[in-house]
């Protein structure tokens, strides 16, 4: 896409004060430069596309960049400005730290005209900050909801619970006194406001690009190429709310059924010596497991992604996986829990299967259906394919600012009435 295709998707831009608070931090250096991670970096060239006074909250940390590690100093970012917060190794830590940290974020929110937020920052979420200083102040309020990570299960321990319990119900008044809230998946939507609630939109957080995306062509090329066992691939972060127990326990029952699957496992985490002890004890099955390191997101992954026959999302919240549009974009079909934000991007039996959230039995019984059926897994990730165009990064920020510029000409005409 050329660039005065780029400048008409974003006219016209945003001239307001924003202030964008958000909980990936940045690297400042021996020298003093600052730098953040390329996919943030990515994320916000694109900001920059639409809003042209822009202001990033963040927490900071002094190190030393790492290859991942993009500088801030260059063009488009010389044009951001930062609010740069304290970061707390504890709870005591941010306790110590609240004073200056809600003088900064006030001080912020103060020259600001829209202040958006999400509700990431642990222990002290930006949201519980930025929300009631904006409108104590009368500022505009975007939240933005991607995830749920405060969430534990029944069987976490109670001081978890309490303050899994306290996060929500915050979290909860944060988004319902927003003037704009955007979620990545319906159900989140349906938790978090009530029936039929205004202001708030959907958009999935995607990251592919456009020439990420494979051509018909190429994705039958693929196809072609896979043979022997069944390739499983589950790309994420090893931890129970991930449903990694139960694929281990999913793979340890179609392992003794002698089903026929080579199942990688790509990620670190509490559960990681728990995948690798499955791995070991199945080098004499017809189901092998490996583990590999993480693999560089990007061409690097997509790469790796391609080779597989579907992808595995067992999650047990309505957390949307990014990886579900990865994997369509590689003409990959992907085997998820039944779970909102999957049951969303995943149609049964078209590009891909459901299974019920938790189970042991679904997601095994969904293992063997799948060692036996390449055929229909290529369908699957064919339809899969189709379906990825419609969600780029792009198009995710084409679609937001199109959504923030109505709203703001809207509370400006009701302003002046």
């Amino acid at each position: 896409m050329d660039d005065s295709d780029q400048e008409r998707d974003f006219a016209p831009p945003i001239s307001q004060s924003y202030l964008l608070c958000v909980s990936v931090p940045i690297i400042i250096d021996e020298k003093g430069v600052r730098w953040c991670n390329e996919l943030w970096a990515k994320d916000l060239a694109l900001h920059l596309n639409y809003l042209t006074d822009l202001t990033v909250a963040c927490p900071r940390i002094f190190a030393k960049p790492t290859k991942l590690d993009v500088p801030l100093n260059v063009a488009p970012f010389d044009r951001l400005n930062f609010i740069e917060l304290p970061v707390s190794k504890n709870h005591w830590g941010a306790i110590i730290l609240l004073p200056g940290l809600l003088w900064k974020m006030w001080r912020g929110v103060r020259k600001a005209t829209v202040v958006h937020t999400g509700f990431g920052w642990w222990p002290i979420s930006e949201g519980w900050m930025a929300v009631p200083m904006g409108k104590l102040q009368a500022k505009f309020v975007v939240t933005n909801v991607e995830s749920s990570f405060w969430r534990v299960t029944s069987d976490a321990k109670w001081h978890r619970r309490v303050r899994g319990a306290i996060t929500e119900h915050l979290n909860r008044y944060c988004i319902s006194v927003a003037d704009l809230r955007f979620f990545t998946s319906k159900a989140y939507v349906d938790e978090f406001l009530k029936k039929n609630a205004e202001r708030a939109y959907v958009i999935p957080a995607t990251w592919i690009d456009e020439e990420q995306i494979l051509t018909e062509d190429q994705a039958s090329v693929c196809w072609s190429s896979k043979t022997g066992k069944i390739r499983l691939l589950y790309a994420g972060t090893l931890v129970s709310e991930k449903g990694v127990n139960v694929l281990i326990e999913a793979v340890r029952q179609v392992a003794q059924e002698h089903a026929k699957l080579a199942i990688t496992i790509i990620g670190s985490g509490p559960l990681q010596r728990a995948c690798a002890d499955l791995a070991a004890s199945l080098t004499e099955n017809s189901v092998s497991v490996v583990m590999l390191e993480p693999v560089k997101y990007g061409e690097p992954f997509l790469n790796l992604l391609r080779s597989f026959d579907a992808v595995l999302a067992p999650s047990l919240s309505d957390e949307q996986p990014r990886v579900i549009f990865d994997a369509f974009s590689q003409a990959v079909p992907v085997l998820g829990s039944d779970t909102g934000g999957i049951r969303e991007v995943v149609d049964h039996q078209l590009n891909g299967q459901l299974f019920a959230a938790g189970q042991v039995d679904a997601l095994a019984k969904a293992l063997d259906w799948a060692s036996h059926n390449r055929q229909t897994l290529q369908a699957m990730g064919m339809n899969a394919l189709a379906k990825c165009r419609q969600f780029t990064h792009r198009s995710m920020h084409v679609t937001r600012h199109g959504i923030l510029l109505k709203a703001l000409n809207s509370k400006a005409r009701t302003s002046t009435t």
